[in-house]
């Protein structure tokens, strides 16, 4: 979509107030808030002529791909699949996900690092390094707030096709 606000011969999928101009668009995540908001100028011009904004619900997973995505079409004026919306949660942690106290009792969050088998026995579930300290956290005491940095590529790599 950004492609084609830049390319003459390219067309929008849909009916938008930017048929047939060039566009530029500048994203602005903050991953804080879990927002994503799209800004978008014709070509050449500084004005914002539309904004679009994708903000994740308090129980969704961030992944700001997947607000950028959102927040560039409604900014167009373009219908949003519901497979944008609808994006399945992470069934399983993975190193680059940033999570968050389960229970809500300690205050921080943390980037997962690397998975520690040695401690899988505590009672927690799989064990997880961290960023906060140099501790780990079980997969039973956290949960996912943010996947933006999760590799999915190395996650699939071998997987059955």
């Amino acid at each position: 979509m950004e492609r084609i606000g830049r390319d003459v011969d390219s067309c929008l999928p849909e009916l938008s107030p930017f048929h047939s101009n060039f566009y530029r668009v500048k994203f602005y995540v903050n991953r804080e808030k879990r927002a994503v908001t799209a800004c978008i100028t014709y070509r050449g011009g500084s004005a914002v002529r539309a904004r679009g904004i994708a903000k994740a619900a308090p129980d969704d997973v961030f992944h700001a791909e997947i607000g950028k995505a959102i927040a560039l079409r409604r900014a167009l004026g373009l219908t949003v699949p519901s497979e944008y919306t609808d994006a399945p949660k992470p069934d399983e942690p993975h190193v680059g996900a940033v999570v968050i106290d389960r229970d809500f009792i300690i205050p921080w969050e943390t980037t997962l690092t690397s998975r520690i088998q040695q401690y899988d026995v505590s009672g927690h579930g799989k064990a997880w390094r961290h960023t906060h300290d140099f501790g780990w956290l079980g997969e039973d005491q956290f949960a996912i707030i943010d996947d933006t940095d999760v590799d999915y590529s190395i996650v699939t790599e071998g997987a059955a096709a």
